[in-house]
């Protein structure tokens, strides 16, 4: 009897043991987790429009387009769900570096409607839509950055307010690409090598507007291929018009093929021209540590809802975006599957550089720090997309942290609910079926809705 008592003993002995361990261990490994600020970092955005997260191949593409951005993963963060706010570069740029949902920035069109919305009024700005409203460039600008900007022009013009905080804006040209950027964007950091940057570089060189410097690529195009289209500007344009005005276009599926397969050739350059621009920059050696980052404001539809082009919808293909972040002396691929939104991207970045928002953007911006992601904790985040592309549609819509989306259609007073989950291609309305989901969904919508009138009847400053 002593015997089999000592034996039990020593059982919950060595129980209390492990047990002891497992806190001790887990303490450890959470400490080891924490993600530490590089307080003196430079930070590079690379943002690429219209750039579909499943262009990537660490996203799902079965091409062999990305080896330089495959090589960034491997080394970085890597937000496999992330959300734009909306489905055009315009707004959803803005929300980026305003860090609000398109509503209330306001920059929702190149051109705003008088009240009596029969005529149109000058161009949408910033600093005349909310003087008062900052931007993450004024923020990083007033805590110690060189900050710089060097993009493709066309919705990222400086006079929409982009170039607000911003030491050096340029947009260089009317939907130019990476290769036209790169030159001053270099020039630039040599310049400024010995200070703090914050360097944003953008490009639309996966755009339908946009033609590579050596014309279409035909790599990936199939031979056999014997279809009406060419993968022109002209092109693409006259298709986005016939969606835009008559709701739906006609394509046979080997038309789709080839379109896809021109812009698979564009990501291809683009992938190189992202390679070339960071193989230069870190030949600069400069005295600080870099953290890389890569996105895009939105997505590109190919046909899945009838059009192509981007703007008039609020699903996946426009919304779902790629987003990499890659802190110096990260070794490994972090795949982070919860749903992040483009509007979380600064409040990121600010924490991986240890700083802290001035009280007037701390109360201005909806998106928040995904730092707990990266640390391994746990973040519910819903995203509220819009879009009211050039007058021709009015959608908002809510896709909630558990797999569901919800698309409320202003003008046409109509809605559909889709199971993202079970249908990633949204092809199934489940609206009118007998669902809680759409009460929960649609209450959480319209409270949003509300939410965003009131914050815009607030008086602004002056």
């Amino acid at each position: 009897m002593k015997k089999a008592q000592s034996a039990i003993a020593v059982v919950f002995c060595l129980f209390g043991f492990l047990v002891v361990g497992w806190i001790v261990f887990g303490k450890m490994n959470m400490g080891k987790s924490a993600v530490a600020p590089c307080r003196e970092c430079n930070i590079v955005m690379i943002v690429v429009d219209p750039l579909r997260a499943d262009a990537l191949e660490t996203f799902g593409n079965d091409r062999p387009v990305t080896p330089t951005l495959n090589t960034l993963a491997n080394r970085g963060y890597v937000f496999t769900n992330a959300m734009a706010a909306s489905s055009w570069t315009l707004p959803s740029a803005m929300s980026l570096m305003t860090g609000v949902y398109p509503s209330i920035h306001g920059i929702v069109n190149k051109d705003l409607l008088s009240e009596d919305a029969l005529q149109k009024t000058e161009s949408a700005n910033l600093s005349v839509l909310h003087p008062g409203m900052r931007t993450f460039a004024q923020e990083f600008k007033d805590q110690g950055y060189t900050t710089a900007a060097f993009t493709g022009g066309a919705a990222m013009e400086a006079s929409y307010g982009f170039d607000q905080g911003f030491d050096v804006y340029e947009s260089l040209g009317n939907f130019t690409g990476l290769p036209m950027a790169t030159p001053s964007a270099l020039a630039f950091v040599e310049k400024h090598k010995d200070n703090k940057m914050f360097l944003l570089l953008h490009g639309f060189d996966v755009h339908g507007q946009y033609m590579p410097p050596e014309g279409i690529s035909r790599r990936f195009v199939d031979a056999s291929y014997k279809g009406r289209l060419n993968g022109s500007t002209e092109e693409q344009k006259k298709l986005r018009e016939e969606g835009v005005m008559l709701g739906k276009i006609f394509l046979e599926p080997d038309d789709v093929a080839f379109l896809r397969a021109v812009y698979d050739g564009k990501v291809a350059a683009m992938d190189k021209s992202i390679g070339e621009f960071i193989g230069a920059y870190e030949n600069l050696a400069l005295p600080r540590e870099t953290i890389f980052v890569v996105t895009s404001s939105h997505g590109e539809e190919f046909y899945e809802h009838g059009r192509i082009d981007h703007g008039m919808t609020l699903y996946d293909e426009v919304l779902h975006i790629p987003l990499m972040v890659i802190p110096p002396g990260h070794t490994k691929e972090v795949r982070i599957p919860q749903q992040v939104r483009n509007i979380d991207i600064m409040p990121t970045l600010f924490s991986l550089v240890g700083l802290k928002f001035s009280p007037d953007m701390q109360s201005q911006i909806q998106g928040e720090s995904l730092l707990p992601l990266m640390e391994g904790k746990s973040l519910r985040l819903d995203i509220y997309p819009e879009t009211v592309y050039r007058y021709a549609t009015m959608q908002k819509a809510i896709r909630s942290a558990d797999g569901w989306k919800l698309i409320y259609d202003e003008e046409m007073q109509t809605k559909k609910l889709f199971n993202i989950t079970k249908d990633p291609g949204e092809q199934e309305d489940l609206y009118h079926q007998n669902s809680s989901q759409k009460t929960v969904l649609l209450e959480k919508l319209l409270q949003h809705i509300e939410g965003l009138q009131q914050l815009r009847n607030q008086p602004k400053e002056m």
